[in-house]
Order: structure tokens, then sequence, then C-alpha cells
């Protein structure tokens, strides 16, 4: 027998296994120059092997430091892929912790993310995403950005809008089912299901309005409906319905009047809003509306831009909506249905979802809201010195922490980290794309300031 190998990769290994079940281990032993015990272990862990990389030669990973936990974690996992229920990583470290109070000698458990991404790896789970096509900027983007920031310079110097008085709008489309786009599911699984109400396409929209200050204005919901419904909605909110469920020039306009006119300081200065080039929203009327009884100035975001231009978009619709998400799976996981006489369960009823959205407003930090203005170069400081900060913050969320940075982050911050965190971010901007569009902003303000 010639001399022994030491190292074989996961398909030279499986193709041990396979002539061993052939011919037996002994024979196989011969035939590749290795030890018996070697191929009687990989026959054992052939289900495994077939699930790891084919070119990775050692299935190398730190023991759990808290198998007791998993142990416990792991039926929990198996059981709500079984019936369906979306499961995020978010959802997986809730539980974790929870888990971690009921056991002896688990006080020092964080459910840190990477205890969620090893939990993962040991436990042959993986990360399930839905797919779809991030927006693109449009070719002339450097002349429209230029354009607006001129703009939002320009009446910001004339009128020294106090940052109380600087807002954004944006609908946000809404469904009664909130399916997570991911799900951990055990690796080499083809067909992901999802339990839902089968309301998934069943849409109502909502504004939502803030200011650069921090401040979030009353998110005004708007139901597909001909009538309004007669039953008591929650406060913090306001309720409107459209045959279509949707905005026209009435809705906006019933907007304007109902949250941006009663807003905090309305109408004691001059006032800024910012919002997309949807239709309703340039219309003569909506103008004249703003500028007559409002005092405010109208900026809008050019088409294609939202990406990087609108607040809502790029810091604050998010996690709003992961906040929702986290409602609705603790909603549909629960017992508290109702079915029709075929046995289908109902969608949430009207002022449940409201009382979502009252509750996710009011949790988001309003410091998320004044970061994403300066983002947006709509509220910095007009002489250029909060552009680095802006800047400086882009990249470092670019930039993952080492293991040492994220534990002590999570030591600091883990019910902030836990209750915004999501894995889709597929829409992130290429750093490259961030940097040549702040150095734009950069240069065109000092020549103009």
């Amino acid at each position: 027998m010639g001399k022994i190998r030491q190292s074989f990769t996961v398909k030279e290994k499986l193709k041990v296994v396979a002539y061993a079940e052939a011919h037996g281990n002994r024979a196989a032993g011969r035939e590749f120059t290795i030890d018996e015990k070697n191929v009687r272990n990989w026959r054992k862990l052939k289900e495994r092997l077939q699930k790891m990389p084919k070119t990775k030669k050692a299935n190398r990973g730190s023991a759990p430091h808290f198998p007791d936990l998993e142990k416990a974690l792991m039926p929990w996992v198996t059981d709500r892929r079984q019936q369906g229920f979306a499961l995020s990583t978010t959802e997986l470290r809730l539980k974790a912790i929870h888990l971690s109070k009921s056991l002896p000698d688990l006080k020092n458990f964080r459910g840190s993310i990477d205890w969620c991404y090893g939990f993962l790896r040991r436990h042959d789970l993986s990360i399930h995403r839905r797919t779809h096509i991030s927006q693109k900027l449009p070719a002339d983007y450097e002349d429209k950005l230029l354009e607006f920031q001129k703009y939002i310079i320009k009446v910001r110097k004339q009128n020294n809008y106090l940052l109380s008085q600087i807002g954004n709008a944006d609908q946000t489309p809404l469904t009664f089912d909130l399916p997570a786009d991911t799900t951990i599911d055990h690796k080499g699984t083809s067909t992901v299901n999802i339990r839902t109400t089968g309301n998934e396409k069943n849409r109502f929209t909502v504004m939502l309005a803030c200011t650069a200050d921090g401040g979030k204005l009353p998110p005004y919901v708007v139901f597909k409906r001909k009538t309004m419904p007669k039953i008591p909605f929650p406060k913090g909110l306001i309720v409107q319905v459209h045959q279509n469920g949707w905005f026209d020039d009435r809705i906006t306009k019933d907007w304007l009047t109902r949250v941006w006119g009663r807003r905090p300081g309305a109408g004691l200065s001059r006032s800024l809003l910012v919002l997309d080039a949807f239709r309703c929203h340039k219309s003569e009327e909506v103008k004249t509306l703003l500028k007559d009884e409002h005092k405010s100035d109208l900026a809008i975001i050019p088409c294609g831009m939202t990406s990087i231009l609108q607040p809502l978009d790029v810091s604050i619709n998010k996690p709003m909506k992961v906040a929702l998400r986290q409602k609705w799976n603790a909603w549909i996981s629960g017992d508290d249905h109702s079915f029709t006489n075929t046995g289908r369960m109902r969608k949430p009823e009207l002022p449940v979802i409201c009382s979502w959205i009252v509750e996710a407003w009011e949790e988001l930090d309003p410091q998320i809201i004044c970061r994403s203005f300066k983002k947006c170069t709509i509220s910095n400081a007009l002489d250029g010195s909060e552009d680095d900060m802006v800047w400086e913050e882009h990249v470092k969320a670019s930039i993952p922490p080492t293991e040492d940075e994220g534990e002590e982050d999570e030591e600091l911050e883990v019910d902030r980290d836990i209750y915004y965190y999501d894995e889709d971010e597929d829409d992130d901007m290429p750093l490259a794309a961030l940097r040549d569009i702040f150095a734009i902003f950069r240069e065109e303000k000092r020549r103009i300031i």
C-alpha cells in the first residue's frame, strides 16, 4: 500500500464514498490510498458532504458555545417552516434571546449576528431570497443632481427655513399580507412556501411625512373602498378611502389640508416640502394650494432620483416595512384569527392594520429621519461643514465590522440592532457611484455658496 493521502476535496470524498458503496470500505481504502476509518466516517457524513462546496476540503467551524440553546431552538425553526411561516434572522435572534432567559447559565447570551450565521451554518440552514431589480439611475443623473441642489440651496438661502419646516412625504403601497422576502430553510430546498391569507395583492396606500428635525407627521392611510368604514380607528393617523386605493388630486389636496397644514408651526414661517415627480404632486392646483394657503415652497425630485434624493426612500421606508412585517408575522403566527365558511383565514381587520402603522411609526428613531435628510443633502449646513460627515456615514455603512467591532456594537445597541436589522441589501448603491455623486454635491455647493 502506498503513502496514505491526508487531504481530499469534497468532490474526491464523494467519489471515495461511491466506490466504497459499490466495492466495500477496505477496497476503497486500497484504491484511493486512504485509511479505512476515513472511508467509514465519510460514508456516515455523505448527506452533509453533498451539501458542501465541491472544492472544500474540511467542514471547519467553531463548536457551538450554547449547545442547549441551539438544541431547543432548532425544533422551533423546523416547526415554523413546516407551517409555512416566513422566518428572518431578526426573528431567529429574538427567539433565541427569549429562550436563553429560561435556560441556566446563559446570562451572557446576546444573540449577535455572528452567532446567528454560525447557527445557520452548523444546522445546514441558509437564507432564501426573492429576486428583484433595483432602481437604475438615469443617464443624465449628474445634471439632474446639480439642478436639484441649485434649487434647494437657492430657496434655503432666500427663506432660511427652520429644520422643523423642511418636510418630505411619500406614498408607500402596502398589502394586507406582508410575508418576508427571505426565510430560513434547509439547504437544497427548491420550493419555499410562506403562509399567508391570500391577500398579497390586496393593496392600500400609506402617505408618510416627516421633517428634517426628526419630526413625524400623522400617517395618512388610503384604503381601496368607495365608502368610509363605520368603525373606530386608532388615534395617531388619518384614514381616507379611494375607489382605486391610490392618490389623485383630490386625495393629495386633502392630505395637504389635514396633515401638512396642521403640522407643528404650520403657517408661522415659510416652509419647504420635498415630493417626488408623481403627477398629482406637481399639478397647478397643488402648487397654488401650497403657495397661497400653506406658505410652502415645493421641491420636486427629478424622475429616477428618489433612491438618492428622497429621505423616506433612502432610510425611512425600509425600517418601517421591517417593523410592519414583524407585526404581521406575530399576528399570523398567533391564534386570534377568523375564517370564512370555506376555512380560509380572513385578512387582518382595518383597525389592526392601522394600529401596526401607528406603532411602527412611533417606534422609529427620529435620528434616522435627521440623518436621512442630510444623506439627501436637503438639510445640511449651507457652509458645507456637514457634507463630509454624510459621506463618512455612507462609507462606514458600506464596510462590514470586524468580529470584535460587531460584538461591541451588539452590546451597546442590541435592541436597535435587532429591531432594524434586515438582510435585503440588494438595493444599496455601489460605493463608487456614491463617491461620485457626493463629490458633485460638494463641488457645486462650494461654487454656489
